[in-house]
């Protein structure tokens, strides 16, 4: 059985179609059922087919010697106070509710703009 397969459903003996509906515990999502759609008695579990972790980490291994990383290296960012340029800390940074402008040339700005005459607040 599939979603949108014609039925004749077994509760209620209304001639019907089957639909899908997740079944949920708070906010995780537990499985699947098919449910009828005249009624919305529970017909069938869906079973979902298990993907293939082998498949997966041969794709990600092949990956890995395509790059010509071997090894799992941490990623480090250092970032220095020349790379904290951004207009969100300019004193030049005129703030309003709807448009963010610059002091110095009045063009408007992102927060996260970035250039050679800022100004740390």
């Amino acid at each position: 059985m599939k979603v949108g397969d014609p039925i004749q459903c077994p509760h209620c003996g209304a001639d019907s179609f089957l639909k899908k509906e997740s079944v949920m515990d708070g906010w995780t999502k537990i499985g699947e059922v098919l449910k009828c759609a005249s009624c919305s008695a529970v017909i069938a579990n869906v079973q979902e087919p298990k993907p293939e972790t082998k498949k997966t980490s041969e794709a990600a291994e092949r990956l890995k010697h395509f790059l010509g990383a071997e090894e799992d290296e941490p990623v480090r960012l250092s970032l220095d106070p020349t790379d904290k340029r951004f207009c969100k800390d300019c004193v030049n940074l005129i703030q309003h509710p709807f448009v963010l402008r610059c002091a110095l040339d009045g063009r408007a700005v992102n927060p996260m703009d970035d250039c050679d005459r800022f100004q740390a607040r």
